[in-house]
């Protein structure tokens, strides 16, 4: 009895002879921690609308071009993640609501959103973590300043005090688990999964939900009106090796136009406006946003049904047609009768614009890539869609001024389309 009463009493002492300094610090250390994990359950559960909001968006795309099979995929998979959602989370998933078991195997469209999602939920986490990591060094600095301050008042023991307190911080931060166990002790548990969302509050949501995006079509003119990634997309320079030049840097601008994939059709009267577009001619990138308002167009005695918008190039030598280019895409073609749809279309100048060599391909996948080269002593053009066995050969002379337009179209009505193309030197290995 007498030995217990002894610890309390030391125990006591130790307390009260804690500097009233790290009582302060650590009190708004905890608050702002507490503040964290309030942040990361709501952001986490706001993630979780979006995705089911988009599972319903999927679907009806895919009934609109009935596809049966992938609209009950689709349903699936909101059954099964709501109910995922109610289950106890598997500690050792990252992501335990959509694990990559969970993923997809047919549905491409359907395995980039699902994608879309676990990156932007492994994304939170590693805000949530760095978040504490940098509160945390703070926290470390003002213990730093407080010892150093003690010292040079004769407080010795409280620098000792603020001295034991960082470097039990110090080797706390060395382990995997350090922002979550230090957020739980701090009463700021967050939450393994989000709770399931609510289906019945969310129809206010569907009807204007838009991640980052408009759903209507791209008004060409400011860069700031784009969404932040798009942005800085456009902004990324275009890298190569100074000292060995790729062949793009001759390509010289034109601008932008409608252009119709039926008759390889671009810049001319009579192509519907579909689509919006944003060129950034120095990185040789773009952005096209747009709903596909028409199913058909008539120009003539045809009726154009593939339509969008495209970028031009102007070359001056048919040797400089050496390239890799890249579509990506969130929202990929269900199937190849659908969009969006890669476009690459060559016309020689000195012709009247007279087509040389075209290929399109539906972009069925996030990132699609067209490989294009026209050899340098033959006059042989290649343009192959990487990634596949498909590839059409042209003839094309020497010496000869070209015209290049690169695009996206769409094709069936109230198809929603958004999608980067990216223009880069091309890769060595052409039969990759």
């Amino acid at each position: 009895m007498k030995r217990l009463t002894a610890c309390l009493v030391l125990a006591a002492v130790s307390v009260s002879a804690a500097p009233p300094e790290l009582a302060r610090f650590s009190g708004a250390y905890r608050q702002e921690l507490v503040k964290i994990a309030e942040t990361f359950n709501r952001e986490t559960s706001a993630l979780a609308e979006d995705y089911v909001i988009e599972l319903r968006n999927l679907s009806k795309r895919m009934k609109a071009q009935n596809d049966t099979a992938g609209l009950q995929t689709v349903r699936q998979e909101a059954a099964r993640y709501m109910k995922a959602l109610a289950a106890d989370p598997d500690p050792f998933e990252a992501v335990p609501e959509l694990t990559t078991a969970d993923q997809a195997k047919t549905s491409e469209a359907l395995k980039v959103v699902q994608l879309a999602y676990v990156e932007a939920r492994t994304a939170k986490v590693q805000v949530r973590d760095g978040r504490v990591e940098e509160l945390t060094k703070k926290l470390l600095a003002g213990l730093d300043g407080l010892r150093e301050k003690a010292q040079s008042s004769g407080r010795g023991e409280d620098a000792a005090a603020f001295k034991k307190e960082a470097n039990r911080i110090r080797v706390a931060m060395q382990r995997k688990d350090f922002a979550v166990r230090t957020l739980k002790e701090a009463g700021g548990a967050c939450a393994a999964m989000p709770a399931p969302p609510d289906v019945t509050k969310l129809k206010d949501r569907v009807s204007r939900f838009s991640p980052g995006r408009s759903k209507g079509n791209l008004a060409t003119g400011d860069l700031t009106t784009l969404p932040p990634a798009v942005q800085a997309f456009l902004l990324k320079p275009l890298e190569y090796d100074k000292s060995w030049p790729p062949e793009i840097v001759n390509w010289r601008y034109e601008g932008t136009g409608p252009y119709s994939h039926d008759d390889h059709l671009y810049n001319l009267p009579g192509i519907p406006a579909e689509l919006g577009i944003f060129a950034q001619p120095k990185t040789m990138k773009a952005y096209v946003r747009g709903i596909k308002r028409m199913t058909s167009e008539p120009r003539g005695n045809r009726m154009l049904a593939w339509t969008g918008r495209a970028v031009s190039w102007r070359l001056k030598d048919s040797r400089d047609l050496v390239c890799s280019i890249i579509f990506r895409t969130m929202r990929p073609a269900l199937n190849e009768s659908g969009g969006p749809a890669a476009c690459v279309a060559v016309y020689d100048v000195s012709a009247n614009n007279k087509l040389l060599a075209s290929y399109t391909v539906p972009m069925l996948s996030k990132e699609t890539e067209l490989y294009v080269a026209k050899h340098y002593s033959y006059n042989r053009l290649t343009m192959k869609w990487v990634g596949s066995k498909k590839k059409r050969g042209f003839t094309i002379p020497d010496h000869t001024p070209l015209r290049v337009v690169v695009g996206v179209v769409g094709y069936a009505q109230g198809e929603e389309i958004e999608a980067t193309i990216e223009i880069l030197p091309a890769r060595q290995n052409e039969d990759r």
